[in-house]
């Protein structure tokens, strides 16, 4: 095997273990959050948090069997997240984890396409749609409005 294909297998391992770490931070973070959100105002991004848990469990059975598939070892250390007393904080901090993941996966995904690995690449690639969709339900509950971009038109002269 071409040593440096080898050095991007071991670079992919090691940044699918990272994302596998926070994956699972993050399943345990959102079911801790969802027992910590009281009130009316709550309760439905609570429901909806106690989902993301799921998902994030699910994520992490892909990277999972990616990291077999490449030969690596899964790991089992969870990354370092706090908890912060206020709802409002908590669900930033759950939406600042969003975009880090989103940012992650699409290294991953560069990574994967610059060795021909489209299917593995794919698996990543519907990892990012929901935590997209995560993304977007923690800014609605947040009420973070995006700034549209006017398209630009171009003309062909």
């Amino acid at each position: 095997m071409n040593l440096n294909y080898q050095k991007a297998l071991e670079q992919i391992i090691h940044g699918l273990n990272l994302d596998l770490a926070w994956e699972y931070a993050a399943g345990i973070q959102y079911a801790q959050h969802t027992s910590k959100l009281k009130g009316t105002v709550f309760y439905s991004i609570a429901e909806e948090l106690e989902e993301h848990s799921k998902d994030e469990i699910g994520h992490a059975h892909v990277l999972t069997e990616l990291i077999q598939y490449l030969g690596g070892i899964p790991t089992t250390q969870v990354a370092s997240v706090s908890t912060p007393m206020d709802h409002k904080e908590m669900l930033r901090q759950v939406l600042q984890g969003k975009y880090d993941a989103i940012s992650r996966y699409l290294q991953r995904i560069y990574q994967f396409e610059a060795l021909g690995m489209y299917d593995s690449a794919q698996k990543i690639r519907d990892i990012v749609v929901t935590e997209q969709k995560h993304a977007k339900d923690l800014e609605i509950a947040l009420g973070i409005e995006k700034t549209l971009v006017q398209p630009i038109k171009l003309s062909i002269d």
